[in-house]
């Protein structure tokens, strides 16, 4: 594994607005959110959602893998072991772990998310696409649009991500939760 594969989430952002030449008021004023906490999501003192990585990753003008580290060359057949996954944030707040990150070559990126107890603030909410969601373990609440939906273990959703949503969990032990992006 290179040195750059060993970075974390929050080093390869910062290092990518840097090599871009951006500043931090200007990356937040892009992603929409407040400078103070894109600020805190480079220091890897906030941890961002999957919607907040992905309009970081717009701005940014790369694809998400880069963010994750995800070898960027674009074959036919992709294998990323349970070892060499690539995750961003906390279980206790949001982790994400990067099972396929999206690229502009791929149509469809998978991610693990263990939401935390509590909706995530500062959210930039609008993806392009389709989410499909699937309860690995554990309870959650989707709130889309104006609907909240109880999910448990086995249970699936799926809704237009261009629609305002969050998740967090609503079980004491941790909840895990395929996602997955599809573009249109």
């Amino acid at each position: 594994m290179s040195h750059t594969g060993m970075m974390s989430v929050p080093a390869r952002i910062r290092a990518l607005r840097k090599k871009k030449g951006l500043t931090v008021e200007a990356l937040a004023a892009s992603v929409g959110v407040h400078k103070g906490h894109l600020s805190r999501i480079e220091r890897g003192e906030k941890a961002p959602s999957l919607a907040t990585l992905e309009a970081i990753a717009r701005s940014l003008k790369v694809g998400m893998a880069q963010l994750f580290g995800e070898k960027t060359n674009e074959d036919d057949v992709i294998v990323v072991r349970k070892t060499e996954r690539a995750v961003s944030g906390d279980s206790e707040t949001y982790l994400i772990e990067a099972l396929l990150a999206g690229s502009a070559m791929r149509p469809l990126a998978a991610y693990i998310v263990s939401p935390g107890r509590e909706f995530l603030e500062h959210d930039v909410p609008d993806h392009v696409g389709q989410e499909f969601l699937f309860v690995l373990q554990g309870k959650i609440e989707v709130a889309v649009a104006d609907q909240l939906l109880a999910l448990g273990a086995g249970d699936c959703a799926t809704y237009d991500a261009g629609l305002h949503h969050k998740v967090r969990r609503r079980s004491s032990t941790v909840a895990r939760v395929l996602v997955l992006l599809g573009r249109n």
